[in-house]
């Protein structure tokens, strides 16, 4: 069994995850383009502001400066995770392994703690991808794709790096997240060879990490048909690594409803022991809008909600604990408004049924 345990900079916060592990929620942010960083500082404060917020945060901007919001997201106490692939320039259609590895170095020393990294695109799965409805639908893994198509290299540019990302991640303390490059873009492309074969590199390459002491965790599937969720996740739960679903979205058709479609695969993957860390999929997904504020914190709380039905399903320590007092202030109260302290509501009024004593329902023998 692996799983990860990572602390803040500043030693004060810790986020573990994996097998036994409580289930853990990311929230995703980001710059979309230049001038939007006060916006997602105001959608951090609010994600701040939330009960129960989320254990970490992605910095998923796509813009080539400095990658500011990481020294905004620790500042604020969640563990911050970033991709920084999508900041490298591409010279002549080519990525520069030395700046990507210095990105990598500039995002861990400004506080981040978790990278994803796409390792595993190669030729033959490229030529494997051919065959689906969408060939790939990854933003990070696209990057690494195109490079590997345009600079007719067959080394892909993280395994040139593999080395000294592993030194950054054993030195500060780093998990290296494994990102999945061929995740299905449909739930009829999902679990198909070519997903079997990037999961199978994921694992071997876990592995390989996982020998030289460094934290993994494997990223799959995508969108991903019941079926399919059912075999990915065997697959996935047998590894014993912490995984972060992307969703898995298993039904194209909820657009605009992806924060509840999600919600309902990382559940199922959840009680199938493949799912730690749960990626909050906005409502925005496939609209082609920017998250806003508020559908980020919506999208965290139905994250929420599956993370906890997951401890529940799979017994995690105190996980029930939560529902049993809700249960016994509603059996208390007469009522099954939470801190209501009056039997009955305004829905039901005297139909409701909590008020009724049971005693007079049984008879004159059962009052006796």
């Amino acid at each position: 069994m692996s799983t990860i345990r990572i602390t803040s900079p500043d030693d004060i916060r810790t986020m573990q995850a994996g097998p036994g592990k409580p289930t853990r929620v990311m929230a995703l942010i980001g710059n979309s383009s230049r001038g939007s960083t006060p916006s997602q500082i105001l959608k951090l404060d609010a994600l701040r502001a939330m009960t129960n917020g989320p254990d970490a945060v992605a910095d998923l901007s796509i813009t080539r400066t400095t990658p500011e919001l990481i020294p905004e997201i620790v500042d604020r106490g969640f563990i911050a995770s970033a991709l920084p692939i999508y900041g490298v320039r591409k010279r002549s259609g080519a990525i520069d392994p030395v700046e990507l590895l210095d990105r990598c170095r500039t995002a861990v020393g400004l506080g981040a703690r978790m990278l994803t990294i796409h390792p595993t695109p190669t030729a033959h799965l490229i030529a494997s991808a051919q065959q689906r409805l969408v060939p790939w639908t990854s933003r990070g893994g696209g990057i690494i794709i195109r490079d590997l198509v345009m600079s007719g290299s067959t080394d892909n540019v993280y395994q040139k790096i593999l080395p000294s990302l592993i030194e950054l991640a054993l030195s500060h303390g780093v998990a290296l997240s494994l990102g999945a490059s061929f995740r299905s873009a449909n739930i009829f492309d999902s679990y198909d060879l070519t997903q079997q074969a990037e999961i199978a590199s994921q694992i071997a390459l876990a592995d390989e990490l996982h020998r030289e002491g460094v934290m993994v965790v494997i990223e799959s599937p995508g969108h991903a048909s019941p079926r399919s969720i059912t075999e990915v996740s065997r697959r996935l739960a047998a590894s014993r690594y912490p995984i972060m679903p992307l969703g898995p979205i298993p039904t194209d058709t909820a657009i605009g409803q992806d924060h509840i479609s999600s919600a309902i695969g990382a559940t199922l993957m959840g009680l199938a022991g493949a799912a730690h860390i749960l990626a909050a999929v906005t409502r925005e997904e496939h609209t082609g809008g920017v998250p806003t504020s508020a559908s980020t914190i919506e999208a965290v709380e139905a994250a929420r909600v599956a993370a906890h039905i997951i401890d529940l399903g799979n017994g995690t320590a105190n996980a029930v604990s939560a529902d049993y007092e809700i249960a016994r202030a509603r059996s208390e109260s007469k009522t099954c408004v939470v801190e209501r302290s009056k039997p009955g509501c305004a829905r039901c009024a005297d139909a409701c049924p909590l008020i009724v004593d049971p005693r007079e329902i049984a008879g004159p023998s059962a009052r006796k």
